[in-house]
């Protein structure tokens, strides 16, 4: 494909998927193949939403190397490796959409729908976890992509990986696997599916953006009496090794230090330094709920500690600038 058009494509991906919430922020990322030689990928850290051709990274296939100053997303393994196994594949879409996140938490080595779903069939393999960006992320996902008989696989903590033809393709797969791990999602537990509107009000509160998140899921999660682990990469990015549940005399003290909390009997009090950074939070509450319940319907544990405590202080250091 011409490298304009690519590049173009590539913006329209990140843009649409940015805008139905199939990624938020910075995560997930999207790759369209060049030629056999060299795939062009979404830069690192970058908004999708003003991402320009010069931020879309041209990667060589043979050995990841690149030209210029700007480094091309983390996760250029995985893309590199789809392109090797499948030669018809031109569109890789990594995602970190709610539904196929939550059922990433659950630990199954595969999910089977009640249906067959176009480019995905009636079934997903679920990659073994690694931390995001290593080798050991990208080695599962390649068993993972082998062993499938579709163009998506689920990557356990994390999110999905949905490859086609094209970018129309590949981008209606990442719909399709939503909408069938949704109802899927729907039989396990009723809450974790039931969509109302999620922020009851943003304020501004000693210089720091509040949104107050009490949807269906964050409120049933509330009921269960205990703080909220991460279940999935970004949340631990975000929130570190935990979200403390406290009661409403700690909600001043929380917006002052900059704290976010569960409180009893009301929400999720998601505090940034600006509205991005708490909108951020807010979504990734309300998905890391979602695959609390999916994960202990299906058997699942959260992250590890160490592995949510190195995730936090990476994010710290390389990304949580971004939306300011």
């Amino acid at each position: 494909m011409e490298k304009k058009e690519a590049k173009k494509q590539v913006i329209r991906a990140g843009k649409e998927l940015s805008q139905t919430g199939l990624i938020a922020r910075t995560w997930g990322n999207v790759s369209c193949r060049l030629d056999d030689e060299t795939f062009a990928i979404t830069a690192s850290g970058r908004s999708y939403l003003t991402l320009t051709e010069d931020e879309v990274v041209e990667v060589k296939i043979a050995d990841l190397s690149y030209g210029g100053d700007i480094k091309p997303s983390s996760e250029k393994k995985i893309h590199r490796a789809i392109y090797r196994l499948k030669k018809d594949v031109r569109f890789v879409i990594h995602t970190h959409q709610e539904n196929a996140s939550a059922i990433s938490a659950m630990g199954l080595a595969e999910v089977k729908f009640d249906q067959g779903y176009e480019g995905i069939g009636d079934r997903v393999i679920c990659a073994e976890y690694g931390l995001p960006g290593t080798d050991k992320l990208c080695a599962n996902t390649v068993k993972a992509v082998e062993a499938s008989e579709g163009n998506a696989v689920i990557l356990k903590h994390h999110g999905a990986v949905c490859y086609g033809s094209s970018y129309e393709e590949a981008f209606q797969i990442a719909k399709n696997l939503e909408e069938a791990c949704g109802r899927y999602l729907e039989q396990l537990h009723p809450e974790i599916t039931r969509h109302t509107t999620s922020k009851e009000f943003i304020q501004n509160q000693h210089e720091k953006a509040v949104i107050w998140n009490c949807s269906p899921v964050v409120k049933a999660f509330l009921r269960e009496g205990i703080s909220l682990k991460p279940y999935l990469d970004d949340f631990a990015q975000m929130a570190g090794t935990s979200m403390k549940l406290a009661g409403p005399e700690a909600i001043e003290s929380a917006v002052k230090g900059g704290k976010s909390m569960l409180i009893k009997g009301r929400g999720a009090l998601c505090v940034g330094r600006n509205v991005s950074d708490a909108e951020a939070l807010s979504m990734l509450v309300e998905k890391n709920c979602k695959a609390y319940f999916a994960a202990r319907a299906g058997g699942g544990k959260p992250i590890k500690f160490w592995e949510c405590l190195a995730m936090r202080q990476f994010y710290l250091r390389k990304y949580s600038k971004l939306g300011e």
